[in-house]
């Protein structure tokens, strides 16, 4: 049998009373994309392709709004986000180019307040942020398992840190301005050489986590 083909640089589907409800085509910069409408002609949902190859799903609200939105990027990585009705994204859920998923909750003005994430290799982290967005605690667990608690000041420099080395052993550290330690228990503890991978260390003055 013979196949039958039709070729077109935009395709309209109508409904019964003649509205259009589909698009699918190339635009006028060569990306292929297809727009789906409601029965008051407003687009509420879109797939397309990007000239790097990433390829991206859009869904609006009965305004026309784009609520929600899916994503997966040429270098690997991929993202789910939702948006309120003011246009601020509040909720995103991500997988980083290695894989590594990151979960974040944002506040009403769109910034971030919460975010849990999971190393490659299998080590989840919660981070809160300030109203400005810098994070303020990170607690989470090494590789192998021990908790770290670590706290931070409004330029994002570390001042204290809390947790458990790998034996087991509880373990608290208090810096200062400079970033360097101010109190220490046990007072043999050492972070570069007690604390797992997953801790900070303070690496010389002004040491500062980063958001």
């Amino acid at each position: 049998m013979r196949k039958r083909v039709i070729r077109a640089g935009e395709i309209e589907i109508e409904d019964s009373e003649g509205r259009v409800r589909a698009r699918f085509g190339v635009s006028n910069e060569d990306l292929p994309f297809m727009s789906f409408y409601g029965a008051d002609d407003k687009l509420r949902a879109r797939f397309g392709v990007q000239p790097d190859g990433s390829a991206g799903l859009a869904i609006a609200d009965d305004e026309g709004r784009v609520r929600a939105t899916f994503g997966l990027f040429s270098d690997g990585s991929a993202s789910l986000a939702m948006v309120d009705r003011n246009g601020k994204v509040r909720a995103k859920f991500g997988l980083g180019t290695e894989g590594s998923p990151t979960l974040a909750l944002r506040n009403k003005d769109g910034q971030l307040g919460f975010v849990y994430s999971l190393a490659q290799q299998g080590s989840p982290t919660i981070s809160l942020q300030d109203e400005d967005g810098k994070v303020r605690a990170r607690i989470g667990l090494a590789a192998e398992g021990s908790p770290i608690l670590r706290l931070l000041n409004k330029e994002g420099e570390l001042r204290a840190i809390m947790g458990l080395t790998a034996d087991g052993t509880p373990v608290m550290q208090f810096l200062d301005a400079k970033g360097e330690p101010e109190w220490t228990a046990p007072s043999s503890f050492s972070p570069s050489h007690d604390l797992p991978d997953e801790a900070p260390r303070p690496a010389g003055p002004k040491a500062r986590e980063r958001g």
